[in-house]
């Protein structure tokens, strides 16, 4: 009986190859279509969340200039006055924590044209303590959080404590470059199909289009983020695995390349040395190669023990910028080579440019803007088109439809909120972005339960967020008035015009909804 079944399997084989070639393409794609469904499931909010973020945290700078508009902006500062206001940010953070001694960490954002501003920042065992300082050195009156800091935090660490953060964000890496080459393994006709767009018709088909369109057209972007991404948010993970095997648990020596050379601590007090005196050791002497100061990094500020980070970047191809450690009298160690170093160093450096867009000024950002969004709209597509293909095969998940909406709406919104608290100064507080940004996060999807349908859910959902938008921009700049420098307004312009096209579209989108449901109802 078996020898006949198997008998007459064979000869089908046998009679029809191309159908078995067929069936065994059809099942190796609806395998690779199972995972990369099953991953879009488990991991998708938290994908979004981290693309998105992603995408705004690029325009760091731009943002801070936004945030910090009523700050007068200035290029350059002399030395004399970057070094008084890193000065008196000591003593200020000394006289809060209780001793010099306390104070951990000493940090100064240095103005350069794309970012004409000075920071003063100190760390403590209370927390860190930021001060803006205006062109005469002087720091602002009370300390202020950057929220462009925290959109950055929740990008790279998604608010996580210690390793976790590293954990969850590498783990999310992983899984969106599985779903990028599951989804090309899923999709044989990926490539061929890369200019179809149907935007008309049935939505599962405008989303699946738009969905592959995206990931096309930006798959080499795609794939450089997110492994570089990857890389780094498991760094700790996977230090701690070659200090356990090739270094017997020393971490110390496991971190000896990323860390430069180090200066053995001694609480005998010492001066910050001028920052010129810095600068002059690791300027380049050729000509037409002038190096930028980004930041100042003090570890043990304040003692003979100090040991002192100089970041210097030039603008003359792919690199991060490379980090100069100096003693606490200001005498230079080493680079820790970025720039000129080992071919290691160099390539982990030009890694931290290319994920981070820290190369090529405005213009290589605003195409990091675009296509981090391109990525994001992928993310959330590729939720939704399983959700659509549900409700077209008879098994819709109603509930889950409405709190995806949520999802994809509400982090924008969130994002938004969490914004309009730089205007109000006892509120510019990190504690405050990671409340209201966290807080409506996890509540929107569940508000969005509510609602009938996932439709009116996502319509009501960027109605409010295209509001949002609006409102922002308008308080933003009759906050600042005439003082608005152009890129702050510029920005304002930008995230009104956002809010207005959301806005709109909620309106052409329930116009089309009634058309189709009027084309597929009888009247009665």
């Amino acid at each position: 009986m078996l020898k006949r079944i198997a008998a007459r399997v064979l000869a089908r084989r046998k009679a029809d190859p191309a159908a078995a070639t067929s069936r065994a393409r059809g099942g190796f794609v609806q395998s690779s279509l199972a995972g990369h469904s099953a991953l879009g499931l488990g991991l998708g909010a938290l994908i979004y969340i981290v693309c998105l973020s992603g995408a705004v945290a690029v325009f760091a700078d731009d943002l801070s200039r936004w945030e910090w508009a009523g700050t007068p902006e200035t290029a350059a500062l002399a030395p004399e006055v970057v070094d008084q206001a890193l000065a008196a940010g000591l003593a200020r953070a000394s006289a809060q924590a209780g001793g010099a001694e306390k104070v951990t960490g000493l940090y100064g954002l240095l103005p350069r044209p794309d970012w004409p501003h000075l920071a003063v920042r100190a760390y403590t065992p209370a927390g860190a303590v930021t001060w803006r300082a205006g062109a005469d050195g002087a720091l602002a009156d009370t300390p202020s959080d950057a929220w462009t800091d925290f959109i950055g935090e929740v990008h790279m660490e998604l608010s996580l404590p210690g390793v976790w953060a590293g954990l969850a964000v590498g783990t999310v890496g992983i899984a969106l470059l599985s779903l990028l080459f599951s989804g090309i393994l899923a999709h044989p006709r990926i490539f061929r199909d890369a200019f179809a767009l149907r935007l008309t018709g049935a939505r599962r088909l405008g989303l699946a289009d738009l969905h592959n369109r995206l990931s096309v057209w930006g798959l080499p972007f795609h794939i450089a983020i997110t492994v570089t991404g990857a890389l780094f948010a498991l760094a700790s993970l996977m230090i701690l695995t070659v200090a356990q095997v090739g270094y017997k648990g020393d971490l110390a020596r496991a971190y000896a390349p990323l860390s430069g050379a180090q200066v053995a601590p001694d609480a005998a007090p010492q001066p910050l040395p001028p920052i010129a005196l810095l600068q002059a050791q690791v300027a380049d002497p050729t000509p037409g190669a002038a190096r930028v100061s980004r930041f100042y990094y003090v570890e043990r500020p304040g003692t003979k023990g100090q040991r002192i980070l100089l970041d210097m970047s030039r603008h003359d191809g792919l690199t991060q910028g490379d980090r100069n450690y100096f003693d606490g009298e200001g005498k230079l160690l080493a680079p820790l080579g970025f720039l000129d170093g080992p071919v290691g160093m160099r390539v982990y450096g030009a890694s931290l440019a290319l994920h981070c867009a820290t190369y090529g000024g405005l213009a290589v950002r605003l195409v990091y803007g675009v296509l981090g969004l391109a990525l994001s709209i992928v993310t959330a597509t590729g939720f939704s088109i399983f959700l659509a293909r549900r409700r077209d095969r008879g098994r819709p998940l109603p509930r889950l439809e409405r709190a995806w909406a949520g999802v994809t709406w509400g982090v924008p919104l969130a994002a938004t909120v969490s914004a309009a608290f730089t205007l109000v100064p006892d509120l510019a507080r990190e504690a405050v972005y990671l409340r209201s940004f966290w807080g409506l996060v996890a509540t929107l999807p569940l508000l969005s339960l509510a609602a009938p349908t996932g439709e009116r859910a996502s319509r009501t959902l960027r109605l409010l967020l295209g509001g949002a938008l609006v409102l922002l921009a308008g308080a933003h700049a009759a906050c600042h008035g005439t003082d608005l420098p152009v890129a702050a307004l510029v920005i304002d312009l930008v995230l009104a015009l956002a809010g207005l096209g959301f806005a709109l579209s909620t309106g052409l989108v329930g116009r089309r909804a009634r058309t189709l449901a009027a084309q597929v109802t009888p009247a009665p």
